[in-house]
């Protein structure tokens, strides 16, 4: 008889217990994953780079750009670094991520501007296994006078898939931050080929070094110039709306 009861006693706590967690996950609307350590290390996502050195050139197609040599690609793990690579003579990197994460990719070099952008680990316990992730990246040498602020904001994202069991970049984000990445780089070429033709003159002799013109102060209403021709009628002034 106490033996029966408890068994009863015993089965209807185990009951209990299975429907407090089963209602605990339904109203959190999440189902933990937990990975077997044994075989944690048979899950993980390998990342596979390329780095290379934008030139600022607008007809250049984005394949035949040059690799970048000794880039520092930083990995964070929320606040934490995680890990640290550097690209090889090929402009090349491998590293493996663990899943169930969520990773900023910092890339970097002196002198030139930083890039990042995050990646989601994050799998369904059934598709749990080894993936792979090929990316390329290009950074520039930095540039005075071009606003990079929108470089603060990750360039992309990176997410599993469960449709086709694998890792891409989220389409929807790519395409917002695409249009103000495109807006400096079209502020890029301008400012580069400005730079470019103020060389062309002073190679040719008819302007002065860029920084010593630089530094000369703007000419006076009528007054004539180093560089203006003989004969040739002064610099009318204009008046500008502010």
């Amino acid at each position: 008889m106490n033996k029966n009861f408890t068994l009863l006693v015993i089965t209807l706590l185990s009951l209990f217990s299975f429907s407090f967690q089963n209602s605990s996950i339904a109203q959190s609307g999440k189902i933990p994953v937990i990975i077997d350590s044994a075989k944690a290390k048979d899950y993980y996502l390998e990342m596979r780079g390329t780095i290379k050195r934008f030139v600022g050139a607008a007809e250049i197609n984005e394949e035949k750009l040059p690799t970048l040599e000794g880039a520092t690609i930083s990995v964070f793990d929320g606040m934490n670094m995680f890990m640290k690579v550097e690209t090889n003579e090929k402009g090349k990197c491998t590293f493996r991520l663990p899943l169930e994460h969520t990773f900023k990719i910092q890339v970097s070099k002196k002198g030139y501007v930083t890039k990042f952008f995050f990646v989601n680990t994050i799998v369904p316990k059934l598709n749990l296994g080894a993936f792979s992730f090929n990316f390329d990246l290009d950074i520039f040498e930095e540039i005075n006078k071009l606003d990079v602020s929108i470089l603060k904001k990750a360039i992309a994202k990176v997410t599993y898939d469960p449709i086709y069991n694998r890792f891409q970049y989220d389409d929807s984000y790519t395409t917002r931050i695409n249009f103000d990445i495109k807006k400096m780089y079209k502020n890029y070429y301008e400012i580069e080929k400005a730079r470019k033709d103020s060389i062309a003159k002073f190679n040719k002799g008819d302007v002065e070094s860029p920084k010593e013109e630089a530094k000369k102060p703007a000419p006076k209403p009528g007054q004539k110039t180093a560089n203006q021709k003989p004969g040739a009628a002064p610099a009318k002034e204009t008046s500008q709306k502010k």
